[in-house]
């Protein structure tokens, strides 16, 4: 059995993995359904689609989602994908769930070590307390450790959101040393919150999805009424800190059409919009280099709206 980033095209499959969505589509020439999969271990995930229906896969695709699968690696388009010729249910209890969900490249003493160091260097006594109270001694740093930074575009697993947080926050401060005019402080702790409601934005067990909340309120809102909750805790929290402090996490998606709700009007917030997109751009470039190591253009890359030249 391998792993799903070790297979080429037109290569026989046979594996454990995750189904995190399915549905049942119609063929557009001939009567009859398909499902298509988004079938996931611990290297990523890749579309499978299961061209023989019967009533018993469609229950089994209700009532599991962990299978063992055997097909073929097809491509479409330039982009793999499975065709599968056998699906069963494997019981939880026999299946290492590590071997399934992707984590962070990083690990997690490497990112509390910088995560750590970026905290430290913050001298602000304010926001130096707020800083230690949401990420070590609240229940909210624990999941600002564990959970993804997105659904589906960028760093989509494990560790994700800790992962683009700490590297925001890392660009943010290397930027800081030629603009003197921006406070580091209020900057850095813009960057490590910028994305903190996704602890509540998403739902994360072993397939990530949009929580209620996030779905209503989006990750933006639901940031901005944790950070006033905590700064209402801290004693004496200045009110123009408080009000820069938000503005940086209300604008850090820097447009209306992008959902922020305010533009930067603050060059730490333009700082932090910047990096953040930067971030996400470049983590989303080294994902294609990766699954294409040995292309010098790689496929149509739907989310970044661009062919991407490899070499």
């Amino acid at each position: 059995m391998g792993m799903l980033k070790d297979y080429s095209a037109n290569e026989r499959f046979e594996g454990i993995f995750l189904v995190t969505e399915w549905r049942e589509a119609a063929f557009k020439n001939k009567p009859g359904t398909y499902v298509i999969l988004a079938c996931q271990d611990v290297t990523g995930s890749m579309a499978g689609k299961l061209w023989e229906v019967d009533p018993q896969r469609l229950q089994w695709l209700k009532d599991h989602d962990i299978f063992r699968m055997s097909g073929q690696v097809t491509e479409f388009r330039g982009i793999l994908e499975l065709a599968i010729d056998s699906i069963a249910p494997v019981p939880e209890q026999e299946v290492d769930l590590s071997l399934l969900l992707p984590a962070s490249p990083h690990s997690a003493e490497n990112l509390e070590k910088r995560l750590s160091e970026l905290v430290q260097s913050v001298k602000d006594p304010y926001l130096n307390t707020l800083l230690n109270r949401v990420l070590y001694e609240s229940p909210i740093g624990d999941s600002f450790r564990r959970f993804p930074a997105a659904r589906k575009i960028h760093q989509a697993y494990l560790r994700g959101l800790w992962e683009h947080s700490v590297k925001v926050a890392e660009i943010v401060s290397s930027l800081c040393a030629n603009y003197p005019e921006i406070s580091r402080d209020l900057a850095v702790t813009g960057a490590l919150f910028h994305d903190l409601g996704k602890v509540c934005e998403y739902e994360y067990t072993r397939a990530i999805d949009f929580s209620t909340e996030g779905r209503l309120l989006g990750h933006i809102v639901i940031g901005i009424q944790i950070l006033s909750r905590e700064m209402d805790m801290v004693l004496g929290f200045p009110e123009e800190l408080r009000t820069k402090l938000l503005h940086v996490v209300a604008s850090h998606h820097g447009r209306y059409e992008w959902q922020s709700p305010k533009r930067p009007k603050l060059m730490e917030a333009f700082l932090v919009h910047y990096a953040d997109a930067m971030e996400a751009e470049l983590w989303q470039f080294k994902h294609v280099k990766e699954n294409h190591p040995d292309s010098e253009w790689s496929p149509y890359v739907q989310n970044m709206e661009r062919y991407i030249y490899l070499k």
